[in-house]
């Protein structure tokens, strides 16, 4: 493997996995690929041999244990001190340049009035200082030109980092879904549009019991793939954590009865699987989910995410592993 082509496979194992491209996390990837026997490399493919994505968590796990630096750098995700640091200085500059163009323009109309007055009064050589003026004029005008335009760089490239970080700030850090608050500005743009929208909640089944006996970080294992079949599953329809062991899916045009058979077979792909604990190789068993599905246009003096989740409980109630859903 050439350097281009290792390039090429740790990003994508990087943003396969939504690891953010740190240092360490660059280190411990080239591991894998360069040392297939190595320390890392050999925890790496363990923690991912269930077909799970590598948890940030799980990352930073595995680099203090090989001896990996791991190091908290500020992420778009992050709207730390710095990024809105960069921010206000990039505002200042660019009040600071018109400030001194104003300034500067004030005073070029200052010269330009005694030049004329002065070629009214029929005074010599004010022609000649006029030009002078003018030139003057102009070296400036191209010197804040060029101020401008690095300065318009480099807010292009600070826009950028603001729009990853809001894109960060509607993301589920765990599974790397929208959150709640994508979900939610999502659904309240298709209610303002009157949009035809099915609602999903969907939730997983027994999950407080896996999580008692197995721990969180198996819990959180399971949470993942129950993300991944979701989101394989669904295709382009928006898959959302909104806490905890519940998700939602908004399929956009989509009658309850074809979102329905679309959770089924999501169902039914997780329900084949048999997990057990990565590390005691205990089984878990199969996991499953149940779900209810509501139609956004149907006229009912309930909200459909409310009437979805009652249809859930209904499938929780109806024995589980199941899928509810009201006619359009």
């Amino acid at each position: 493997m050439d350097s281009i082509q290792l390039y090429k496979a740790i990003g994508d194992f990087l943003a396969a996995h939504g690891l953010w491209p740190t240092p360490d996390n660059f280190a411990l990837v080239h591991a894998l690929f360069v040392n297939e026997a190595s320390p890392a490399a050999v925890a790496v493919k363990a923690a991912t041999a269930d077909g799970l994505r590598l948890s940030q968590r799980d990352a930073d796990r595995i680099k203090t244990e090989v001896g990996i630096e791991v190091s908290s750098p500020a992420r778009p995700g992050n709207l730390d001190t710095n990024l809105l640091a960069a921010a206000t200085q990039r505002v200042e500059e660019f009040v600071a340049i018109v400030e001194a163009q104003r300034a500067d323009a004030r005073s070029y109309g200052a010269d330009l009035q005694e030049g004329a007055d002065r070629l009214e009064a029929g005074e010599g050589g004010s022609i000649g200082a006029l030009v002078a003026v003018t030139r003057a004029m102009a070296e400036r005008t191209k010197a804040v030109e060029q101020q401008l335009t690095a300065a318009r760089d480099e807010t292009e490239a600070l826009r950028e980092k603001l729009a990853e970080a809001g894109e960060e700030a509607r993301c589920d850090p765990l599974t790397r879904l929208p959150n709640r608050r994508a979900f939610e500005e999502k659904l309240k743009a298709f209610e303002a549009a009157g949009a035809s929208v099915s609602l999903a909640i969907c939730d997983i089944d027994n999950f407080k019991r896996i999580n008692d006996q197995y721990g969180h970080p198996v819990g959180d294992r399971v949470i993942r793939v129950v993300a991944d079949t979701l989101r394989d599953n669904c295709g382009s329809n928006m898959v959302a954590r909104i806490g905890g062991e519940e998700f939602v899916v908004l399929f956009e045009g989509v009658p309850p009865a074809e979102g329905a058979r679309i959770l089924d077979e999501a169902r039914e792909s997780l329900g084949a699987r048999h997990f057990k604990v990565r590390e005691t190789d205990a089984p878990i068993g199969k996991v499953t989910f149940s779900a209810g599905v509501a139609f956004s246009l149907r006229k009912s003096d309930q909200p459909a995410i409310a009437r979805a989740d009652a249809l859930l409980y209904e499938a929780k109630n109806g024995g589980r592993n199941q899928v509810r859903f009201e006619a359009a």
